[in-house]
């Protein structure tokens, strides 16, 4: 993760919003308001939401206690007074607090229903659009860094992305710049260099509009890390000059920015052909003093890498691992995608210093640093398009809802009366072919993640599998090698399994009934029963309702901690239902609307495409059963 991008963000967050942007809170605003709430004297519900609003602004960061129980309160007050705007407000500050306590899920949770009350908004006409657009900015950028800091890069450009239009309807370009070079940060820490150099362009551009030198220094100084990859000495002084020349004057406001662009210099005067070693030994010893304790990790790790590829070049070798050693994370665990280039520099520095096992020791933690890197961000991106892709359609279809509803309205408006039927009929015709495109679209949707699943699960057991059994017969013949060979049995059941979930053969072949008496016999204490008449639905409606069952079953066994599960199965001639019940902790009828969570609403939106019907029937601590019912 790219911490900078992270603090840049906040700045994001708290720096362009017009209603909600931060100021000083003195205390005399706060005391006052607790002062007119303890008055005694009768309060109307605006003027004491307006006081918990000063309040939870107040106490964020101050006092946790009190901020927690004002935003309850203003959470509690809009609700029944039907304020919307305070309501966000609340959900927001609560989404703070808890993305404070680096308690992520919750944080989230505030802060997509803060997204759904802004959205409700849009049909209020108490709400201006500058209302709505404030509060769409600073929850797409609280969202955005909340994924930022969970390494979760393709979500959180999502969002970032979801707030340039606003930025851009509103001429805010400081944010538009701020917003790219957040976004090219994300994307250069994917290794993606063709998307990382057009938002950071872009970020030039709109920087060098508003006539802010910081504006303009910022982007550049990024920049400059793929001309750098990139080996090109014209590019690289053309783009680092001006940014250092605007950090070196104000070199006290940012000390981490600017002893990485001191570290930028070192490296452009140790380039082939280019190579000034006076100059890259002057600029590296100022970065180097700059290490005072208080920079950020990342940019000490940047100073020292520096200060070893010069110690390299002058020949001093315990000069050089000394360096080396203090540019990498001391826990593995820690370590980040720079450390790859680091590992590299102390290997060839110990084969210099003729310590050959050390040497063979920072190549093999090279080697697993990039697999790890590589196997976290490729399931990462999986799990985040996937997230990405639900979102969308649901977005899109609101919008769609809202256009038509525009549309409907000027029609109605610019229509004369006497052909108010045959516009009708037009609109009714225009919507029937809509929904029939619309029902194309997501069938073709549904056809691609079949396949694409299938093709994922192929490759799994065909590739991966073939590769673990073939290593394992190698290993077979070496006695001490027991531990081994029962850790490879275990990852190829467990490979088997992954295949076997993401789209089950069975389920090709066998059909849905088939399919889900093989899952219930691959899940403890699960039970699998077929009623009705026993034919083939069509591979759709099979794919739907299997997904169903493994996301209901997960539920119960993750979060409703069932010992007991009942899959069942009733199949007639005009629909078809899937049943799980279980005996776990079930579900608080009053909380049910909350707990709505992400599982739940996929298999809402999956089933409505076929006027499907999810009917929950649960109590807490007596277990629950959930009904998904598809016509045929």
């Amino acid at each position: 993760m790219n911490i900078k991008g992270l603090l840049l963000g906040a700045l994001l967050l708290a720096g362009c919003l017009s209603v909600h942007a931060y100021q000083d809170h003195r205390h005399a605003e706060v005391d006052s308001a607790e002062q007119v709430l303890q008055s005694g004297r009768p309060l109307s519900d605006k003027e004491r939401m307006t006081c918990y609003y000063i309040l939870v602004r107040g106490y964020l960061r101050k006092d946790t206690e009190k901020h927690d129980r004002y935003c309850r309160q203003l959470l509690e007050l809009s609700g029944k007074a039907g304020a919307l705007n305070m309501r966000e407000s609340a959900l927001y500050h609560l989404g703070l607090q808890h993305y404070g306590r680096e308690e992520y899920d919750k944080a989230e949770r505030y802060f997509l229903w803060a997204l759904a009350v802004t959205d409700s908004m849009r049909s209020d006409k108490r709400y201006t659009e500058s209302d709505i657009d404030d509060n769409f900015s600073q929850l797409y950028g609280a969202l955005g860094n909340l994924y930022n800091i969970q390494d979760k890069a393709l979500l959180a450009i999502d969002y970032y992305q979801k707030a340039l239009p606003i930025f851009q309807r509103h001429g805010w370009l400081e944010s538009q710049t701020i917003l790219h070079h957040n976004v090219a940060e994300l994307w250069l820490s994917m290794d993606n260099t063709e998307k990382a150099l057009q938002e950071y362009q872009l970020a030039i551009e709109t920087g060098m509009a508003t006539g802010d030198s910081l504006m303009v220094a910022l982007p550049r100084k990024g920049l400059v890390k793929i001309y750098l990859g990139e080996g090109d000495y014209e590019k690289i002084r053309g783009t680092l000059l001006p940014a250092y020349e605007y950090y070196h004057a104000h070199q006290d406001e940012d000390p981490d920015d600017y002893a990485e662009v001191l570290a930028s210099m070192t490296k452009m005067y140790l380039m082939d052909g280019h190579e000034d070693l006076g100059k890259a030994k002057a600029y590296v010893r100022e970065a180097l003093s700059r290490d005072n304790g208080e920079l950020m990790a990342e940019t000490r790790c940047d100073i020292y890498a520096a200060a070893t590829m010069v110690a390299i070049r002058e020949g001093h070798w315990p000069q050089a691992l000394e360096y080396a050693l203090q540019s990498v994370h001391e826990n593995d665990d820690e370590a980040t995608y720079s450390d790859v280039g680091c590992y590299e520099l102390l290997a060839v520095i110990y084969m210099n210093l003729g310590d050959k096992p050390k040497a063979r020791l920072y190549i093999s933690k090279m080697r697993d640093m990039m697999a790890r890197f590589s196997t976290r961000h490729y399931q990462s991106g999986l799990s985040q398009m996937e997230v990405i892709y639900e979102t969308e359609k649901k977005e899109n279809t609101i919008r769609q809802l809202e256009t038509e509803r525009r549309w409907f309205l000027w029609g109605g408006i610019l229509v004369a009366l006497l052909l108010l039927l045959t516009a009708l009929i037009f609109f009714l015709l225009w919507r029937s072919n809509r929904l029939s495109k619309e029902s194309a679209v997501f069938k073709a949707r549904l056809d691609g993640e079949v396949a694409e699943r299938s093709r994922i699960a192929r490759d799994l057991h065909d590739g991966l599998g073939g590769m673990l059994s073939l290593l394992r017969l190698k290993v077979d013949g070496e006695v001490s090698k027991t531990e081994a060979l029962q850790l490879l049995d275990a990852t190829h059941r467990e490979l088997r399994l992954v295949a076997h979930n993401l789209m089950p053969e069975q389920l090709l072949t066998g059909g849905l009934s088939s399919a889900l008496s093989d899952f219930a016999q691959s899940v403890p204490n699960a039970r699998f029963h077929h009623f009705g008449c026993d034919r083939r639905l069509p591979r759709d409606i099979e794919v739907v309702l299997y997904r169903c069952a493994y996301e209901l079953v997960n539920n119960a066994l993750k979060h409703a901690r069932a010992t007991e599960i009942d899959i069942q199965l009733v199949q007639d001639t005009d629909k078809v239902t899937l049943t799980v019940c279980d005996d776990g902790c079930g579900i608080d009828d009053a909380r049910l609307p909350v707990s709505d969570g992400i599982g739940l609403r996929n298999i809402r939106e999956r089933i409505s495409h076929y006027g499907g019907v999810l009917d929950i029937l649960a109590n807490e601590g007596k277990g629950s059963e959930i009904n998904v019912t598809l016509p045929l």
